[in-house]
């Protein structure tokens, strides 16, 4: 179970966000927190998340939310349709370490169901993945064009 709030920066208040988390970080993608109620000053999107084994404490800065530019339906149950929302979202600790956090939910109809299989790796590991995986497709091509 996830908790989630908006931090001022200025005054310090916290304010729950009253929404699934799915709600919290799909408008999070589309758009800036408002400012805060109190004083005006900016806020942050936090997340307390516990992903257990000994990572500390498990409160979070929302630096960033991204959804892929097209999202992936198909006709479920009854004939239904589903569609997948995998979110990549990076995270900051108190220390300033950053995380990239990949939840995801499958819609059916108005219902998010959460995905518990979400990964959370050190930035650097998951741009480590990322450089891999490009470097492996443009060999790939490479060797595709020497055959042509």
């Amino acid at each position: 179970m996830a908790a989630q709030y908006y931090f001022c920066t200025e005054c310090h208040k916290k304010f729950p966000t009253h929404q699934k988390l799915f709600d919290t970080l799909y408008n999070f993608q589309k758009m800036a927190p408002e400012s805060c109620p109190a004083c005006g000053g900016a806020r942050e999107l936090h997340l307390s998340l516990d992903f257990q084994l000994g990572t500390g404490d498990g409160n979070f800065k929302v630096v960033s939310a991204h959804l892929p530019d097209r999202l992936e339906s198909w006709l479920g149950e009854d004939e239904e349709e589903v569609t997948f929302y995998p979110f990549l979202v990076t995270l900051q600790g108190a220390d300033g370490k950053q995380f990239c956090w990949m939840p995801y939910w499958h819609v059916t109809g108005k219902e998010a169901r959460y995905g518990q299989h979400a990964i959370c790796l050190e930035h650097g590991q998951f741009e480590s993945l990322i450089t891999q995986a490009r470097e492996k497709g443009q060999k790939e091509e490479e060797k595709a064009l020497e055959l042509v």
